[in-house]
């Protein structure tokens, strides 16, 4: 098994969605406010979601 790379991203967050929705949150990830990847666009919608809190 491959080492991981040293990163402050190294926890593991596991979703079961729908393809429905996956599909949508990779059209959301293409987007460059969210980064460019579904993983990007996730933490990025979390970070924007609790700073409104």
């Amino acid at each position: 098994m491959a080492k991981l790379p040293t990163t402050e991203n190294t926890e593991i967050f596991t979703m079961r969605i729908s393809p429905k929705l996956k599909g949508k949150l990779n059209q959301l990830a293409k987007q460059s406010k969210y980064g460019g990847s579904a993983s990007a666009a996730i933490r990025i919608l979390i970070e924007r979601a609790y700073s409104n809190i």
